[in-house]
C-alpha cells in the first residue's frame, strides 16, 4: 500500500539544483561606470559534448549575437566576487519561439565554447545531462520515495549596488530564488504541454513582487529519498520545465513542459551540432 510523503524543502536541498544555474547580466554605462541588469536565467546543460545553456526564448532574443554579456552563478559554495563574461560571438544559438510574448513553445539553447564551460566545470558549475532518462527509485529496500518542485531564477528586482567600490566599477548583488512549489498544475495549452507553478515563501521571508528575471529559469523535479525514520538520505532531480511567463497577478509562473524541453533537444539541437550525439557514452550529473 502507497503512503503519500510530504516534503518541506529547505536550504539543504538548494545544492543539488543551483549549481546548475546561471543568470544573464547586460551591461551598460552610467557616467564613468559600467552598470549590469539582470535580463534572465538558464541552465547549464550538456549533450553529447556540446555544452550550453538552455533558457527561454525571450531571453536570447534581448542579447545581441555580437554583445558580451555577464554570467553570474548561484553556486553551493559562494565565491568572494564573480566577473564571468561571455562574448555571443563565440556561441551559436537555436530558438523555438514564434515572437509574441506568452506564446508557448519559448525556448531557446545557446552553445558554449569548450574552454568557457571546461573552466565554469572547474569552478563549480555542474551540466545536466540532457541525454539521460531519469527515473528513479529507492537504494534500499524499505526506503520511501517522494516528490517535491522548485523554481530557480534571479529576481531582478533584488538586484541592488554592493557595499565594495572598485576602481573601475561597482559590485552588484543579484537575488537569486530557489522556491518551493506550493502548487504544480500540468495542463494544455494550443496542445503544447505546459506547467503552472505558485511558490510558497513558508521557509523565507522574501517575497517578490513579480518574476521579472527568472524567465528561463529551470522548473526541478526532485526525488526524494526517505529512510525509516522519515530523513532524506538522497535527492535526485529532473528537469521538468523552463519558466516563460508570469500571471497578470504575479503571483504564478508559467513553465514549458518535458516534452517541449524534449522537441527543441530532437528538432532543433541535434541536427545543429554534430557533436551532440546522445549515443555517446556519458557520465551522469
Amino acid at each position: 500500500m502507497s503512503q503519500e510523503v510530504t516534503i518541506k524543502i529547505d536550504d539543504s536541498f538548494t545544492g543539488p539544483v543551483c549549481d546548475y544555474s546561471v543568470g544573464f547580466l547586460k551591461f551598460g554605462r552610467q557616467g564613468n561606470h559600467e552598470t549590469a541588469t539582470p535580463m534572465g536565467t538558464g541552465t547549464f546543460v550538456k549533450l553529447g559534448k556540446l555544452y550550453g545553456i538552455l533558457t527561454a526564448g525571450h531571453v536570447l532574443k534581448e542579447l545581441e549575437p555580437n554583445e558580451t554579456v555577464g554570467l553570474v552563478r548561484f553556486p553551493s559554495i559562494q565565491p568572494a566576487l564573480q566577473n564571468r563574461r561571455l562574448n555571443l560571438a563565440h556561441t551559436k544559438r537555436v530558438v523555438d519561439w514564434n515572437g509574441k510574448e506568452c506564446d508557448a513553445p519559448d525556448l531557446a539553447f545557446v552553445s558554449l565554447p569548450e574552454v568557457d564551460a571546461r573552466d565554469l566545470e572547474a569552478k563549480g558549475g555542474i551540466f545536466y545531462n540532457l541525454g539521460l532518462p531519469r527515473e528513479f527509485k529507492a537504494g534500499t529496500e524499505g526506503h520511501r520515495m517522494g516528490t517535491c518542485y522548485a523554481l530557480v531564477g534571479v529576481v531582478g528586482e533584488w538586484t541592488e549596488d554592493g557595499a565594495a567600490a572598485f576602481l573601475k566599477g561597482k559590485k552588484i548583488d543579484v537575488g537569486g530564488l530557489f522556491g518551493s512549489a506550493k502548487t504544480v498544475r500540468p495542463f494544455k495549452e494550443d496542445g503544447k504541454d505546459l506547467v503552472e507553478i505558485e511558490v510558497s515563501y513558508e521557509t523565507g521571508p522574501r517575497v517578490p513582487k513579480s518574476y521579472g528575471g527568472v524567465s528561463g529559469g529551470a522548473l526541478w523535479e526532485l526525488h526524494v529519498e526517505l529512510d525509516l525514520a522519515g530523513k532524506v538520505v538522497a535527492v535526485n532531480k529532473k528537469l521538468y520545465g523552463v519558466a516563460f511567463r508570469e500571471s497578470g497577478d504575479k503571483k504564478r509562473v508559467t513553465a514549458n513542459g518535458a516534452s517541449l524541453i524534449d522537441a527543441i533537444v530532437k528538432n532543433e539541437i541535434i541536427p545543429s551540432w554534430p557533436e551532440a550525439d546522445p549515443e555517446a557514452p556519458m557520465k551522469q550529473a
